[in-house]
């Protein structure tokens, strides 16, 4: 047993060992969870490494992890009970909110831009996508809502900019090689991608001085009434996750690798240095002025964003629990 390929499954079966003995799930059972993510990047980190290190078994939780590309599938899967937790980009979760669905953010997982703005050569300053074909991953996912934000502070409208939905960023980075699409925003590593195609960065959204509620751990109203506890155990995985990747680099890098499905060293950690480390809270509460600077965006189409305030969109009472108990502060000592 000193095959080091034997250590997740060993930390998975001591994780089961610790659940029976101490109950963890309701009545000591295993209860089992479908959670979906949205994208394959680094700003899915916490989900990933939850599961990998058996923290949701730790907590009695077997979770099946779903990828559904976009925010707004995730979110339709969400409000019908599909998938009762997700990862997704927030916008997706304040306009099904403001639609009536109840979804609301229990996290902020990352409260900045993590992308990089990439274009073709015909596009040399910001005004020159005005006009052109912009890829994203799907109308009203997170890169889509972050983009129109950031060009409509830089003077340039929505309809100004052709729109695509085009998918994965091998999709993407293909339709750009073939002019098909002159700009998409990307996150590290794809970076490094882009760059060997020839591909030019126009503007690095992380370096922006704004607060932007990008994606994060959501649910519904409905689902945190009827199952508080599996809601607040799902919570302390993702928070031992959280504790596990900014504590150990070597490790996080090496599910970072796996689920990336990249084998370049070198890429793997400028993900990890450039979105987990920078990103990455250890309490990570949404914040109120990256929500609210989506509804003021938002509220030119939608008239209810102009009423609405940030609080509407979230439930922090599972992290202020976490907080208060000291569960948090404990994982550090």
């Amino acid at each position: 047993m000193n095959d080091p390929r034997c250590a997740p499954l060993l930390r998975l079966m001591l994780a089961l060992a610790i659940v029976a003995l101490t109950g963890g799930g309701a009545r000591g059972q295993i209860e089992k969870l479908r959670v979906a993510y949205t994208v394959i990047a680094p700003t899915q980190l916490n989900v990933w490494s939850a599961k990998e290190l058996g923290f949701y078994a730790k907590h009695g939780l077997d979770v099946e992890l779903v990828l559904l590309v976009g925010a707004p599938l995730a979110v339709a899967a969400l409000v019908g009970g599909e998938t009762p937790i997700v990862h997704s980009g927030a916008s997706g979760v304040i306009t099904s909110n403001l639609a009536g669905s109840g979804a609301v953010l229990l996290a902020g997982a990352a409260n900045r831009f993590p992308y990089a703005l990439f274009v073709t050569e015909q596009i040399k300053r910001i005004e020159d996508l005005r006009g052109k074909h912009f890829g994203v991953s799907r109308i009203g996912s997170a890169d889509h809502a972050a983009a129109t934000t950031v060009f409509d502070k830089m003077g340039i409208k929505e309809n100004e900019i052709t729109y695509v939905q085009a998918g994965n960023i091998p999709a993407r980075l293909a339709a750009m090689q073939g002019n098909a699409l002159q700009a998409t925003l990307l996150q590290a590593p794809e970076t490094l991608k882009a760059k060997e195609l020839g591909l030019r960065m126009l503007l690095d959204f992380t370096k922006l001085d704004v607060e932007w509620q990008q994606n994060g751990v959501a649910s519904t109203r409905d689902y945190i009434k009827r199952k508080p506890d599996t809601v607040r155990r799902f919570m302390r995985a993702y928070v031992d996750a959280i504790h596990y990747n900014l504590t150990n680099a070597k490790g996080a890098q090496k599910v970072l690798q796996k689920y990336l499905a990249i084998k370049d060293d070198k890429a793997v950690e400028e993900a990890y240095n450039e979105i987990v480390v920078k990103l990455t809270r250890r309490v990570p509460y949404p914040t109120e002025p990256g929500i609210q600077l989506f509804l003021d965006q938002l509220k030119a189409r939608n008239p209810k964003a102009g009423q609405a305030k940030p609080s509407d969109f979230t439930d922090i009472s599972f992290l202020k629990e976490l907080e208060s108990s000291g569960y948090i502060d404990k994982l550090y000592k």
